[in-house]
């Protein structure tokens, strides 16, 4: 579950690096959301970690956003410094 947080974290960053509309980490987050709802659901066959995986989206939501808002400002920086303009 963990692995899944931090691939996500790290595309988020690289599609923000390539400067991708503002939606992307949205919808990255939903897949991990989807992924660790998945594991939940394997490893306790029930309902009852619901308010945990509620709190994970969150995060995982706040994180991606983060990661993505760092990467889009490195790419700017970059394609800034590519064109001369310091």
């Amino acid at each position: 579950m963990l692995s899944l947080f931090w691939a996500g974290a790290v595309l988020s960053a690289y599609l923000g690096y390539k400067l991708h509309d503002w939606w992307v980490p949205a919808v990255i987050a939903c897949v991990v959301v989807a992924g660790q709802f998945a594991l939940f659901q394997m490893a306790g066959g029930s309902w009852g970690p619901s308010a945990q995986l509620l709190g994970y989206s969150l995060m995982n939501l706040v994180m991606f956003y983060a990661t993505f808002g760092i990467g889009s400002s490195l790419g700017r920086r970059r394609r800034q410094w590519r064109r001369g303009a310091r």
